[in-house]
């Protein structure tokens, strides 16, 4: 009865495992995988445009989000070279065929992952594109699956960078047409972005870290940690990341809206960053919200309105 019985369960595995096969086999059906540089380029993407393969996408794949959006946006995972690591990424666009949009570049918040763009966040940026961009979103080198190690602002911000890379390759993308949206610690990427003299139209940032000094010191011991660990000790380090101490870079039109009941980050970052900003004549414009939380969420649209609002402003 034994050996009948593990026989048995022996095909019912076997079984399983052709099922499973089977399954894996049709998810692959809208899935395009790069196996060698040779089989460049995916998606429609020019790679000839890149400066190098950085920005050149290696692997996408249409993921089905349920978004409210779904009648007029497509989401798209995909894997793209960034200092010739694969980073994990996603790219919303617009349904409409033949047409063209502008480029929303959208930095996430968090470390490693925490804060990593997940399917409910998905849906904030098939949001955007409804309103008619490409909305292209790193996850950071190292995570989600993706080759190398986050920095916190260090060698990282070439994902972003090569975002932009990438958005001057693709078929239904504007040329000149990029804006960059940053939320938390996305705020301090944008900044860093900016600062690399990202070719951008705009920028608006919500939450966003100025001063990493001061937020250690104001989050103690675990935000602390998070930072030593990604970038180090080194309060060289720490300025070079914070971009209150080089206002002077900033030579974007930026947004910067904060609310005033944040306790990640203190609105005082946000104040002290527009103070700079305004002895320098740089365009900028400060909102804080009272009441308002880390990311707004409380004050959502008046929060989109202000940010839609200032990218149509630059782009036109």
């Amino acid at each position: 009865m034994k050996k009948r019985s593990a026989v048995q369960t022996g095909s019912k595995l076997y079984l399983l495992f052709i099922i499973l096969a089977l399954c894996a086999s049709a998810c692959k059906t809208e899935r395009q995988v790069l196996k060698n540089t040779a089989e460049l380029p995916l998606f429609g993407q020019d790679t000839s445009l890149l400066k190098d393969l950085n920005g050149a996408i290696v692997e996408i794949e249409k993921i089905e989000v349920e978004t409210g959006f779904d009648d007029r946006v497509e989401t798209y995972r995909m894997k793209y070279l960034s200092d010739g690591l694969q980073v994990v990424g996603f790219l919303v666009k617009p349904k409409k065929e033949g047409a063209s949009w502008p480029v929303l570049i959208y930095n996430r918040g968090g470390n490693r992952e925490f804060g990593k763009i997940t399917l409910r966040m998905m849906r904030y940026l098939s949001y955007l594109a409804s309103d008619g961009y490409v909305v292209l979103a790193s996850q950071y080198r190292g995570n989600d699956g993706g080759e190398g190690k986050e920095e916190f602002g260090g060698r990282d911000v070439n994902d972003v960078l090569n975002l932009i890379e990438m958005a001057g390759s693709l078929p239904f993308t504007e040329p000149g047409k990029i804006v960059m949206l940053g939320y938390s610690r996305g705020g301090m990427m944008t900044y860093l972005a900016i600062k690399r003299e990202a070719p951008i139209n705009a920028a608006a940032v919500v939450g966003g870290v100025t001063d990493v000094i001061q937020n250690v010191e104001e989050r103690g011991a675990g935000m602390r940690r998070v930072v030593e660990e990604l970038a180090g000790r080194d309060e060289v380090e720490h300025k070079k990341r914070s971009a209150v101490y080089w206002p002077d870079k900033i030579n974007v039109p930026l947004l910067i809206l904060h609310g005033e009941d944040d306790w990640r980050v203190n609105v005082s970052q946000a104040k002290k960053l527009a103070q700079e900003l305004k002895k320098l004549g740089k365009e900028h414009k400060l909102v804080v919200f009272p009441c308002g939380d880390h990311g707004l969420n409380t004050n959502r649209p008046e929060r989109n309105r202000l940010i839609f609002e200032w990218f149509e402003k630059h782009l036109n």
